[in-house]
């Protein structure tokens, strides 16, 4: 019953305290702040879906190009530094895990010759790894395409196309893009070799245009120097063509499909280089974007090009299976989400999320330990006096007389900057102002009359010093845990800035570090809010602080409460 009734009265001294400290103006307005900045370092999910480097969740990579800026400056009027031709990431497919056809199908299918070329749906074969692909859908199975002749004259070259038709919606250019096919090849064969090779080809274009190949690359003197062999592993390509010879001819790696990366994990070759560049005659300052992307906004189509080359063997049936897989295109923007990206093509606003987290995580835990620390040496050295009282003081001026900020950025480069060594130099250094204050009122307190008759009554140190001195402290105690914690924020965020920041861990401070040191200066004009929301973050966070440390101490100093 006993403990029910304190529970209770504690309850109501603590709602009081709370009711009182709302109707303070300050104490509201920065826990108003540090609440949602609190709520956000908790849920950042609810703000952001990529990781807190900024990075895609589904690939690992970057979420557009690098330097975007915010998607919304597209609504913006000009006078104010809108651009109505931005443009963002489009995905110009929908699920191509497993390609299919026909009415209900996301692709089309073309041939000149429908009584040789089949095309079916393989639910059981399909490529077996994990594609780099955002919003791929991976399912087993492909598309395949089957040539097959009976016995009887060749019919040469005989054409099929795999494509898909989209729409561009917006009146800029893409600023980059990426695409990307899997194939298997096989058929029936005589030694090594397909009695009917095939030529295959990726394509974008205009609808009702001129399509452009982008890969396989041609090889010539141009592009040999440049990866053209190994974009072209899989083909045979020393007879002036390109084309596969041989069943089963990607890498071993890649299950012996061919794709259109270095690597199954690997970059594109569908994109904007130089094997493209020289592949479509370009020269000079000539644009792959802007020769492919003419028409905008407009109707493109993307797809592979099938050439089966039937010209021997015309006393054999012969075949040819094709297998099509993860047939697809991205288009980036030059805009992205509520920020923008990085030098990296990172998300900007991800990045300001998770900061939130390191830096009331640092702030909180150097606070907590610096005043825990002080409270405990300025105790000892008040009550006690003497020889302890002048081995902690001596310490102390030692200590109080380090330049601060350099003795960081030395330890910071010696024992390495990760979050947790920046906290415990920080918390090695910030101790010792507040240990001589709690040293100061506590030699006032010990010779205090309620002290001279607790010790009258035989108690013991650490008994006055608990019950009788401790507590006539903690109202300074409850003012400096609100006050250090902007001092931590913004020491962390210098650091960052001059590049002793945690290199798995995103803060406010790296985020300007990355502007100055990694963007350049001049991305601060073409994207202002780069360097201005992290700057305005550090400033309210540590405001908040400061107003509320300012409303305890009205609330809990007599003398302010006295003269209010």
């Amino acid at each position: 019953m006993g403990l029910r009734k304190s529970v209770l009265f504690n309850l109501r001294r603590f709602f009081s305290f709370i009711k009182i400290l709302f109707s303070n103006r300050k104490a509201a307005f920065g826990l108003i702040i540090i609440l949602f900045f609190l709520f956000m370092a908790l849920f950042p999910f609810l703000f952001t879906e990529n990781t807190p480097l900024g990075k895609d969740p589904e690939t690992g990579g970057p979420v557009g190009v690098k330097f975007c800026v915010p998607a919304w400056f597209r609504h913006l009027p000009t006078w104010l530094g809108g651009n109505p031709h931005l443009t963002e990431n489009f995905r110009a497919f929908t699920d191509p895990g497993f390609p299919t056809i026909g009415e209900n199908g996301e692709y089309r299918f073309e041939t000149d010759a429908n009584d040789l070329v089949k095309p079916y749906p393989d639910p059981n074969f399909g490529y077996p790894l994990t594609v780099p692909i955002k919003g791929l859908n991976e399912k087993n199975g492909s598309l395949a395409i089957k040539f097959v002749r009976p016995a009887g004259q060749s019919r040469g070259e005989v054409k099929a196309y795999v494509y898909r038709q989209f729409y561009y919606p917006y009146s800029g250019y893409p600023a980059d893009f990426e695409g990307n096919v899997e194939l298997f090849v096989n058929g029936s064969v005589h030694g090594k070799y397909l009695d009917v090779p095939v030529r295959l080809r990726f394509f974008v274009g205009v609808v009702e245009g001129e399509r452009y190949y982008l890969w396989p690359p041609v090889y010539n003197n141009d592009t040999k120097y440049l990866g053209a062999v190994d974009a072209l592993y899989g083909f045979n390509f020393t007879k002036g063509d390109v084309f596969v010879d041989r069943p089963k001819s990607g890498r071993e790696m890649s299950r012996y499909w061919i794709i259109s990366r270095a690597s199954p994990m690997g970059a594109s070759y569908i994109k904007d280089n130089q094997l493209v560049r020289i592949s479509m005659g370009l020269r000079g300052v000539d644009s792959v974007i802007t020769k492919i992307f003419s028409k905008n906004p407009g109707n493109y189509e993307y797809g592979v090009e099938i050439t089966f080359l039937d010209s021997d063997f015309e006393d054999k049936n012969v075949w040819t299976t094709v297998y099509v897989d993860d047939l697809c295109l991205d288009l980036y923007g030059n805009s992205y989400g509520i920020m923008g990206t990085d030098h990296q093509g990172y998300d900007l606003f991800a990045q300001l999320v998770y900061g939130a987290r390191i830096s009331l995580y640092l702030g909180f835990a150097v606070s907590v330990m610096t005043v825990l620390i002080g409270l405990v040496v300025g105790l000892v050295a008040g009550f006690l006096g003497g020889i302890p009282d002048q081995i902690l003081m001596r310490i102390n001026d030692l200590m109080l007389c380090l330049p601060t900020l350099p003795l960081l950025i030395v330890l910071a480069a010696v024992i390495g900057h990760t979050i947790e060594n920046l906290m415990i130099i920080m918390i090695f250094l910030g101790w010792n102002g507040f240990a001589r204050v709690v040293r100061s009122m506590t030699l006032s307190l010990k010779e205090r009359p309620f002290v001279e008759a607790a010790r009258a009554v035989g108690a013991g140190t650490g008994h006055i010093i608990w019950r009788h001195i401790v507590p006539n402290v903690m109202s300074v105690v409850y003012v400096n845990l609100a006050t250090s914690v902007p001092g931590a924020v913004t020491s962390e965020a210098a650091l960052s800035w001059l590049g002793f920041y945690d290199p798995t861990r995103m803060s406010w401070g790296r985020i300007l570090n990355n502007l100055s040191f990694q963007g350049g200066a001049a991305q601060a004009v073409v994207n202002p809010l780069w360097p201005i929301l992290p700057g305005l973050c550090i400033a309210l966070l540590a405001s908040s602080f400061i107003l509320l440390g300012y409303a305890l101490d009205e609330i809990l100093n007599p003398k302010l409460r006295i003269r209010r």
